[in-house]
This record gives structure tokens, sequence and C-alpha cells, in this order.
């Protein structure tokens, strides 16, 4: 499933949260721009993500609470460092998020020695589809968020 760009450069966070959904299944519609609007007013807006700061709480506290209280989803968080994410991206789907980056990124997979991810904004501070072991110390800490 390709990802989209963002309408918006404060709207990473809900493009994620989305693509997310859509990945467990959780999300069938064809209107990928609408979904994306809904996921942000699911988030909070404008509590929990706004125009002035994106999302409100780095850690993704909030995403998490839509997928718990909206899906009954469960899903953890922690900051983690590259070998603990690697392994978590070989296991489980998520979302992740640089302090260094300001940017929320869907979590695929792993291919190769990389991080596998949807990225809503493609080329953003040199990342594409990979987020790599260098990439992971430049733009970090990592807050990691991922299903259960």
């Amino acid at each position: 499933m390709t990802q989209p760009g963002q309408l918006y450069d404060w709207t990473c966070s809900a493009a994620s949260l989305d693509w997310l959904k859509r990945a467990a299944g959780l999300v069938t519609t064809d209107d990928i721009y609408g979904s994306r609007e809904a996921t942000t007013y699911e988030i909070g807006y404008p509590d929990n993500i706004n125009a002035t700061y994106g999302l409100m709480d780095g850690s993704g506290y909030a995403l998490q609470d839509v997928l718990a209280t909206n899906y009954g989803v469960g899903t953890d968080q922690n900051w983690l460092d590259f070998d603990a994410a690697y392994s978590v991206a070989a296991s489980a789907p998520g979302m992740c998020s640089g302090a260094a980056w300001y940017h929320w990124v869907g979590i695929r997979g792993v291919q190769g020695d990389t991080i596998w991810v949807a990225n809503s904004a493609a080329g953003y501070k040199g990342i594409y589809s990979n987020i790599s072991r260098s990439d992971w110390s430049r733009l970090g800490g990592f807050s990691v968020v991922w299903l259960t």
C-alpha cells in the first residue's frame, strides 16, 4: 500500500495513523484524504494536533489512544534505540517519530539492514522509504508505537 503525500506539513501523525489503521484493516474507504481528516479529528483537533505544533505529545500517546478507544486495538510505546526498533519493526507494524526529525511515519517492516517506512513526506530530511542506523542516530531519539 502506497503512502500518498500529506496535504499540510503538520499532518504527518494523522497520515501515519491512518496508514496504520489501513494496514490493520480498520479503515476500508478509498477516500484517503477524507479518512485522514477523520483521523485528525479522532486524534483531537485542535487540542492534540493542530497547525501550529502538529502532534502535541511527541510520545504518540494520542495516537495510541485512538487505536485503543476507537478500535479496541492494543499498542505499546517506548523510546527505542535502532536495534530495538528494528526488532519491533521485524515483527509488528507501527509508527515512529524522531525528536530531531519532528515527523511521524508508518512502520511497514524491515528491508535489509533498514527500517521500511510509509512516509507521507518522502525526502523530508533525507528519508524516503527506509531509515538506516545512521539516520536513526542523526534524527533521534525515536518514539516507537506498535501494535500488540
